[in-house]
């Protein structure tokens, strides 16, 4: 063979092993940084604790909340203004209610490890006109029941004409909804007492308003408000009133759970967000188990007695349950022997009562709407309605309703608005033209309202300058102004 062409032949086999080889060595690199990153995935995924809600509760549960501090102890400033920290959780352990036939099956609610995020947007300036349609809100406006769907929309447009709200009212609440906004605590929460039942106050105020986390306006005010409730609730074993020993000293807790459980059910209907769904489970199994055998509630959910006053925040609780469509264990059965219970302590022919069947003004507005919000009957509460106008018009047939006056109860006209409403009519009417000038006009400049005259059930409380004072005194009259479209007197049992 030519030695020039064997040359060429060893030359093009060396040319071609060279080649061989840079293939290989591409083909072994592309591997090595498959396996490596598949490798740092795996790690990362097993080091990554995931903040949605399990369906099942979890497994990984933390130590007892007895050994964790109060919100009291916590630093207010821990809370970003544009994204929320959440806090692990403790064990969730069974309630120690005696668990009723109804609600079997909601003794072993678990609140996952990591309370969710709440995706928060910013605020702007107060510019939303009235009956502005709003992002987030179930969807769509068809995913809301019949009888919130005036919050939102031509929906809202279209009550407030029907039930003759005034624009003085709207705006009275736009500048309510201001002052809440500007008064929110860092953390998320409102007050500096009771906090579980300020913030339920001030989060209905605002989803009776239409506002949910996606709010344009308002999205990073509810939005930190439910990352509190969900902090705090996962914290305390979903005992809403936010205290270590379940319902707290004294007669409050009980009431504090359930204005909170009630603000928690209309932000899921109103949103669908299904990492409040465990927590809201929970909150709500400890009424359906604290009700007692008479139908009733009581203070600490102790079943000794049924008192009209705690009974009205555990049915406006369940009922708000009851609208979410998730079906909870017991909500239903629990809200039949409510109305059981509400005719327990109603004359038949006049007002209901505390305890008993007696003729309490400061109390029938409850039974009244209790039980039209579930029974959606008119003619049983009808003298009952008729003696609360009679009663209020023994004062001053022509200005019955006087915020400054010895008789002023805002506890008890929260309750009297709603049921005039739903009830409709002549009843309506007249409570309408009552009420609604005599809030309006006493408003602050700030948006808050100032303490009231009178002397009935919360007022003194009201009379307090404290900032839950404040709060309180003025989301009733927030609440009782949105009432034009809040809730609408149609599909009460559906």
């Amino acid at each position: 063979m030519d030695a020039t062409l064997e040359h060429e032949t060893t030359g093009h086999k060396l040319q071609r092993r060279l080649a061989e080889s840079r293939f290989l060595i591409m083909s072994l690199t592309i591997h090595a940084i498959l396996i490596l990153l598949a490798t740092y995935m795996v790690i990362s995924k097993a080091m990554d604790n995931s903040e949605d809600f399990s369906s099942d509760g979890g497994t990984g549960l933390m130590a007892d909340s007895d050994s964790l501090p109060p919100p009291s102890e916590q630093p207010e400033d821990s809370v970003p203004q544009e994204s929320v920290q959440t806090q692990s959780a403790p064990d969730v352990s069974t309630p120690s209610l005696d668990v009723l036939s109804t609600a079997a099956s909601t003794s072993n609610f678990k609140v996952a490890v990591n309370a969710p995020k709440i995706n928060l947007n910013s605020t702007g300036d107060l510019t939303k006109s009235s009956g502005a349609p709003v992002k987030g809100i179930a969807g769509s406006l068809g995913g809301l029941p019949g009888t919130m769907s005036g919050r939102v929309g031509s929906g809202k447009k279209g009550a407030m004409q029907k039930y003759g709200a005034k624009d003085k009212s709207e705006k009275a609440v736009l500048r309510g909804l201001e002052w809440l906004r500007k008064v929110q605590n860092p953390d998320g929460s409102w007050g500096d007492k009771n906090k579980g039942a300020m913030t339920g106050f001030a989060l209905l105020c605002f989803l009776g308003h239409g506002e949910t986390n996606e709010s344009a306006d308002y999205g990073l005010t509810v939005g930190k408000a439910v990352q509190w409730i969900l902090d705090q609730g996962t914290t305390y074993q979903g005992h809403l009133s936010m205290t270590k020993d379940g319902w707290g000293p004294g007669n409050g807790g009980v009431y504090e759970h359930a204005i909170c459980t009630y603000a928690l059910g209309e932000y899921y209907t109103m949103t669908k967000d299904e990492r409040v769904v465990e927590l809201l489970k929970q909150a709500v199994g400890y009424i359906v188990q604290g009700q007692g055998p008479a139908g009733g509630w009581m203070y600490s959910f102790d079943k000794s007695q049924n008192d009209l006053s705690v009974s009205g925040w555990q049915i406006q609780a369940l009922k708000a349950a009851h609208l979410t469509g998730l079906n909870l264990p017991g909500v239903d059965g629990s809200l039949e022997k409510a109305v059981d219970a509400l005719d327990k302590v109603w004359k038949g022919t006049e007002g209901y009562g505390y305890r008993g069947p007696e003729n309490k003004w400061s109390l029938t507005g409850v039974g009244i709407l209790c039980r039209l919000f579930w029974k959606n009957e008119t003619g049983p509460v009808r003298n009952a309605m008729e003696w609360v106008l009679d009663t209020a018009e023994k004062e001053d047939r022509q200005k019955p309703l006087k915020y400054k006056g010895d008789n002023c109860d805002l506890y008890a006209w929260y309750y009297h608005t709603q049921a005039a409403l739903m009830f409709g009519g002549g009843a309506w009417q007249k409570w309408n033209r009552w009420f609604q000038d005599e809030i309006c006009d006493v408003q602050n400049p700030d948006g808050s309202w100032p303490a009231p005259g009178g002397k009935g059930p919360g007022v003194d409380y009201g009379h307090d300058q404290s900032m839950s004072a404040q709060v309180y005194r003025s989301t009733l009259c927030i609440l009782m102004l949105e009432v034009f479209y809040r809730y609408m007197p149609v599909n009460r049992a559906g």
